[in-house]
């Protein structure tokens, strides 16, 4: 196969609610649950991985795609496979196409970064049989506060007989899922709630009604082949 272009998707990634991507790390007790830092910087930042596979999974559930034991879907064939990678070593018949950069804190927004920094949100877990807070369930997280913005950019590789306006489809789908549902951790307590804006595909802006045509489009989107030979 022959890489015949790139094509991006860029924009911003603005918080509704306050956003929560840990790092995973061990943390004292009474200790909030810490985000993910730029190392240089100290700066929060969105790692691309968490939008590729939240992006991902929500594609994967909306269309039937999902893997053994709720893994990625690994056919390695279908649309989904063909954009994200194969969910199996064993089946890969093509390159992956969509490349996640990290998304970072826009400019305008470090200093009031610098400035506020980190809220702390608390968070309890409940006991069901008792409908009251479990013993020691009391815990809190680091978030990233609401209104601030990151930028977003998806680069994609164009291979022959690749159809950018596929492409930019199912890109579209996928933002839109994300706006529906969360990223980061704690999205069923409140936080992750995103939006996405001044969204361009190869510097030409989104129409102003791509959301509602991501709602009218959502059951055919799976006849939207990328490569062209597939019809």
């Amino acid at each position: 196969m022959k890489l015949l272009d790139y094509a991006k998707l860029s924009g911003i990634i603005r918080l509704k609610t306050g956003l929560h991507i840990g790092t995973g790390e061990e943390v004292g007790k009474g200790e909030p649950l810490p985000v993910m830092r730029s190392l240089r910087t100290g700066l929060p930042y969105i790692p691309g991985s968490s939008i590729k596979g939240k992006m991902r999974y929500l594609l994967e559930i909306s269309y039937e795609k999902v893997g053994k034991d709720n893994g990625p879907c690994d056919c390695g064939q279908c649309q989904i496979c063909i954009l994200f990678g194969s969910g199996s070593t064993q089946k890969i018949f093509e390159p992956t196409r969509l490349l996640f950069r990290d998304s970072y804190l826009k400019e305008n927004f470090v200093k009031e970064f610098e400035k506020i920094g980190l809220e702390e949100k608390p968070g309890v877990r409940v006991d069901r049989k008792t409908g009251t807070v479990a013993r020691g369930a009391l815990f809190s997280i680091q978030r990233v506060p609401e209104g601030f913005e990151f930028d977003l950019e998806i680069s994609a590789r164009v291979f022959a007989k690749d159809d950018k306006e596929s492409i930019k489809k199912w890109l579209a789908m996928g933002l839109f899922l994300m706006e529906q549902d969360t990223l980061g951790g704690s999205g069923t307590r409140g936080s992750g709630y995103i939006e996405f804006d001044n969204l361009k595909f190869n510097a030409v802006e989104f129409e102003k009604d791509w959301r509602d045509k991501c709602k009218k489009e959502k059951e055919k989107l799976l006849n939207i082949k990328i490569k062209k030979e597939q019809g």
